[in-house]
């Protein structure tokens, strides 16, 4: 009898732990605002909830306004629009990323992402920690850029895609930034883990490293390259070692 009652225990334990997995997965599986509706054309569809209706509006304009020369900038000649989700609120979206456990390590400055090429957005008009409208703004920007790197090449590196994501939307950093941390290393800037990457000042990192690679070899080397058409020897002329040391030096330079 106690073993048959130690079965029934585990197997209410397995199903409770099975309803729990479920649960947390299923924000990932339904994106959509609930309720929601949507702008489109050939480009952009954007979902959203009646009350940021206003903020909707905002990012379709500008993105409408941009996508055309984003997508020429990058090289990108696909007609797969991108699905953008707009949230009212960083817990909304946090839990599309990857369920309701993204809430316990969520940044409180996070306002977006990208996955598979879609864009997850907070609204401009949603209050976040480092934040204001027009910041969340270009942040769509940037995340429409990750969008077409991920339809364009989506073996892309976290470093180059962030790079080009925030050298296009022109969130240009600090120079103070670049100044008074750490370089990373060849093998930090392989890195796919996001929280890695943002402590070690990766996004003002990777948007001076392509506004190096831009200047000093050309841009379509840098769209050769991020569209996985060589390496960096075939491309640039050099490995990848040779031009993180070029790079390094530069940056000593104009410090």
């Amino acid at each position: 009898m106690k073993a048959e009652n130690k079965k029934v225990t585990w197997k209410k334990v397995v199903l409770v732990l099975l309803a729990l997995g479920v649960l947390q997965t299923l924000p990932v599986i339904f994106v959509k605002p609930i309720g929601s509706k949507r702008l489109a054309d050939e480009n952009i569809t954007v979902y959203y909830q009646e009350k940021d209706e206003k903020a909707a509006a905002e990012v379709f304009a500008i993105l409408t306004l941009k996508a055309d020369q984003i997508r020429a900038d990058l090289g990108f000649e696909g007609d797969a629009a991108t699905e953008v989700f707009l949230y009212h609120t960083q817990w909304q979206l946090a839990i599309r990323e990857a369920g309701f456990a993204t809430l316990l390590i969520a940044p409180s400055w996070h306002i977006g992402d990208s996955h598979n090429g879609n864009v997850m957005m907070v609204s401009p008009y949603t209050e976040v920690e480092g934040h204001d409208h027009e910041s969340i703004l270009t942040a769509t920007l940037h995340e429409y850029v990750h969008s077409i790197n991920h339809k364009a090449n989506p073996k892309l590196n976290y470093f180059w895609d962030n790079g080009l994501a925030t050298y296009i939307a022109e969130q240009k950093p600090q120079a103070e930034m670049i100044q008074s941390m750490a370089i990373p290393t060849v093998d930090q800037m392989q890195t796919e883990n996001g929280l890695t990457f943002a402590n070690m000042g990766g996004y003002a990192f990777s948007y001076n490293y392509i506004e190096y690679l831009d200047n000093t070899y050309g841009w379509d080397k840098v769209v050769a390259y991020a569209s996985g058409q060589g390496d960096h020897l075939g491309i640039f002329g050099k490995s990848e070692n040779e031009i993180h040391a070029d790079w390094c030096r530069y940056i000593k330079e104009v410090s």
